[in-house]
């Protein structure tokens, strides 16, 4: 589903709005272009979200303790009524922030969590661009899949909502732009595409490039993966050529 493969939002077919993987591509590597360069950080690999959403932006950025009931809930972006439910005082108390305020679990503040609370800060600014871009929002969860947890068919459809697509996509787009993956596509494999065997099996050194990358870019080896996939940088081969010429190189049969 990607270039003019177009998506229409369930939330918006009163308004007739569509919105394509491609205009959000755009849209989010024309906004991390703008705030780099005003803040000339044109060497980093690692977008400064932070940054965007505080300077460029102007939203604010709390941590709390969420309480919710579905743990998957580590990112919420207040449409100023809905509350949400915080530890304070050890106990669980609804809490309605002031509208357009980020607040973020706070056990990703730990440095060993940055990747995901990199990526639930941009889903969020994401949320804030469509509202803008394409009015269809109201208050905002970042959820993560939780394979343990019993979902009613409204949460999952929530969750998986195109609404919820649009915005992984653009939060994606603002995170890893084009000129910022390119970059370190070229620190770290020779500005060529990543290549792959069949059902996704990576060699050994790719793999290790592939970390590298990811933590350059600040993000999740998972994102990442998901990004050079969006941007058709994955080159897929037979897994008979990996087995052939690294894995067995002189076995025979």
């Amino acid at each position: 589903m990607h270039g003019g493969t177009w998506i229409q939002a369930k939330e918006v077919v009163d308004m007739k709005t569509y919105t394509s993987f491609q205009e959000l591509d755009a849209l989010g590597e024309g906004l991390a272009k703008k705030y780099t360069g005003n803040t000339h950080r044109w060497n980093s690999c690692c977008f400064d979200i932070e940054g965007f959403i505080t300077d460029f932006l102007k939203l604010p950025i709390l941590y709390e303790a969420f309480a919710e009931d579905d743990p998957s809930k580590i990112g919420f972006l207040s449409d100023g009524i809905t509350p949400l439910i915080v530890y304070r005082a050890g106990k669980k108390t609804p809490i309605v922030f002031p509208k357009d305020t980020i607040v973020i679990e706070s056990f990703l503040q730990r440095s060993d969590e940055s990747g995901r609370r990199r990526f639930t800060l941009a889903h969020e600014a994401a949320h804030f661009i469509l509202n803008r871009h394409v009015p269809m929002q109201t208050a905002c969860f970042h959820n993560e899949y939780d394979h343990e947890f019993h979902y009613s068919g409204e949460e999952l459809a929530k969750m998986f909502s195109l609404n919820e697509t649009l915005t992984n996509r653009l939060g994606a787009a603002v995170l890893m732009p084009p000129f910022l993956v390119g970059r370190a596509l070229k620190k770290y494999n020779n500005g060529q595409p990543i290549v792959y065997y069949t059902e996704g099996v990576f060699a050994p050194d790719t793999k290790i490039r592939l970390q590298s990358m990811s933590d350059a870019l600040g993000v999740s080896y998972s994102a990442l993966i998901n990004r050079l996939r969006e941007l058709r940088l994955l080159e897929c081969r037979p897994i008979e050529e990996y087995i052939d010429h690294a894995l067995f190189p002189k076995a025979s049969i």
